[in-house]
Order: C-alpha cells, then structure tokens, then sequence
C-alpha cells in the first residue's frame, strides 16, 4: 500500500491537471440556473388550420333508365337539351378545425450568462381530452343547369357553399425538435424578461364525415415572450406563444368518381336533386395558426455534482468522489455511467463553487 499510494496519488493529481482546464473553460455553466416547468391549469390554446383542395369535374343526375328511371336527371342551359347530361364544375374542398382547450406539457429553461436562455423538451397533449370540432364543406362554381326530379332551376350565381359533414379531432400534441435559444433580461431581483423561439411539431388526428383525417406533421415555431420570476429553487413562467404557418402543397387525392351529393334545389327550394360528382383534384395547400397562453411553476434541477446535497459543490463533494474511486458507488456516480472515474471528477471540479 506504501508503495502504491505515491502512484495513486500522482494519478489524481494529474486527473486534477487535466480537469483543471475543463472547470474554467466551464465556469460561466457552472453558475447556470436549470428549472423542470409543469403547464398550469390557467394554460390556455387556441388553434385553427384550413385545408384547402381544388377539384374540377362533372356532375350529373342519378338518372338510370334501368336501375333508377325515377332519379334525377341533369341539363344544361336555361332551355331544350334532353336525356341526362354532364354539367361542368369547378370546386374547393375545405377542411376547417378549430382548437380551444387548457393543454398540459413540460419543458426545461435555463438561465445562461449573458442575458441568454435555453427551452428544452417542450412538450404538450393541446388537447388535454377535450376533442375539437372539424367541418368538411364544398365550394362549388358551375354554369347554369336544370334538373328533372325535382324539377329546379339552378342558375349560375357565383360560388356555392355545400356543408359535407363534421367529425373531430381527438389527438393534437406539440413536440419541440430541437434545442432553442433565446434571452432572459433581467429587469429586477429574481424577474426575467424572457423571448425563445422554440421549434416543434405538431401533430393532428381525427375524422370527418367517417373518414380519418391527417395532415401529417406540421413544422412549427412558438414564439415564446413572457416573465419568468425565480424565488430560490422555485419559479414561475408566464407567456404567450404564437405561430402562423403555411401547409402544403400536399399531393392530389385519388379521382373522384360518381360521389354521391343530394344537392338542395334553388328555384324552387325545399327539394333535393341527387346527384353524382366525378373530378380530378388538385394540390393541397393551406394555413395553420397557433396561439398558447402558458402558465408553468418550475422547480430548479438539482446540482449532480452537488454529491452530498448540501447546496454548494466544494471538497467535501470531491472527497466522496475520490473515496469511491473506481466503483460504482450510486452517490459517487456523478454521470451516472456506473463507474467512479476521472469524468465524474470533472464534473465536480467544473461545478466548483
């Protein structure tokens, strides 16, 4: 043992040298304020997206003279023509949802030298159980047309709007993609002035007039601009975050053929006129706006190399270090890699205080 403790100590004093530079190099992060957030109850979202798809077809009565010789029949213009004719048309197929909820979530904030912040993990269920409302309608242009049973009168007036069914959206969640940086400016004792740009993406689930729908995942970036007040291992985050983003273009939807529309009559009213959509759509593209109130209560992450957790890294941390050195020892274990060793050395070195 004689022998072999000069060795050993020659070898934490030349880990001590080498993890010397590593403490100063990160002196300014040592001093660096990490709180984990919960979003509060008051939290509040409100959420909007529009899909917008072109379609350009046909329609024409469900007219059969042998399987529906009673059904609707179709024929362009004012006067004459006969049978059951295609009429032309143009359309957008709209998707509207809205969001109005409390959301639930976490994230982590840190307070950096220089004015400067980080948000990290900011997660958030938008939904927090509460599904939204979707609504599926049809803005349609056509010329002018008549039909037989019913007999009506459709005259060309512009753009129409065709409810098409409702559904909801039962999954919306918000989940950051990378690491944000910002500034928190502080104004008194304990306030911060806090604005971060926090990158995420959203992701929607639910179904419209039975069938699912998906726009896939929606880049975004919360824009986050509050007040943050620290009291000691506790704080309290306020802020508003928006983003307004563009969606699409998304690929063309199958052709439509012979879909099914009972179409409310013009002139008269108060009649029907079945009717069968084929067409070709277009690209999809749209709009997606976000608007959060966040409230959060935070409690700062303890200091690892704070060993024995009494508030301060000093020699008393390193004396339980070394005492372990080379075992796994779980309060020793700074990093947590399962082995005492020189990085958990430098760890309590650089968190110095």
């Amino acid at each position: 043992m004689q022998r072999t403790f000069p060795r050993l100590a020659l070898s934490f004093a030349a880990t001590l040298a080498t993890t010397a530079a590593t403490a100063f190099v990160v002196t300014s992060a040592a001093n660096a304020q990490t709180f984990d957030f919960t979003l509060l109850p008051a939290s509040t979202v409100q959420q909007s997206l529009t899909l917008n798809t072109p379609l350009a077809g046909t329609l024409i009565g469900n007219y059969d003279a042998t399987t529906n010789p009673t059904g609707t029949r179709t024929l362009p213009g004012l006067f004459g023509g006969s049978g059951n004719q295609p009429i032309p048309y143009t359309s957008t197929t709209r998707i509207t949802q809205s969001i109005s909820s409390n959301p639930v979530g976490s994230f982590s904030l840190e307070l950096l030298a220089n004015d400067l912040c980080s948000v990290t993990g900011f997660t958030s269920d938008l939904l927090n159980g509460v599904p939204a409302t979707v609504n599926l309608d049809q803005l349609l242009t056509y010329s002018t047309f008549r039909t037989v049973n019913p007999n009506s009168l459709f005259p060309s007036v512009g753009e129409i709007t065709i409810p098409l069914g409702s559904g909801s959206i039962t999954e919306a969640t918000a989940v950051q993609t990378a690491a944000a940086f910002g500034t928190a400016v502080q104004k008194s004792a304990g306030t911060y002035s806090v604005n971060v740009a926090v990158p995420v993406v959203i992701t929607i689930n639910g179904s419209v007039a039975g069938q699912p729908t998906d726009p896939g995942p929606l880049p975004a970036v919360i824009a986050f601009s509050g007040t943050l007040t620290v009291s000691g291992s506790s704080a309290s985050l306020s802020v508003t975050a928006t983003d307004s983003a563009p969606i699409g273009p998304l690929p063309p939807l199958p052709p439509l053929e012979n879909q099914a529309v009972p179409l409310p009559t013009v002139i008269p009213t108060g009649g029907t006129a079945d009717l069968l959509f084929s067409g070709t759509f277009g690209e999809s593209n749209g709009t997606s706006s976000l608007n959060l109130s966040l409230s959060a209560s935070g409690t700062e992450q303890t200091d690892l190399a704070d060993v024995n957790g009494d508030g301060s890294v000093d020699g008393a941390d390193l004396a339980i270090v070394l005492s372990a050195w080379g075992s796994d020892l779980p309060t020793a274990d700074v990093n947590g890699d399962g082995n005492v060793d020189g990085t958990d050395l430098a760890v309590v070195l650089s968190a110095w205080s």
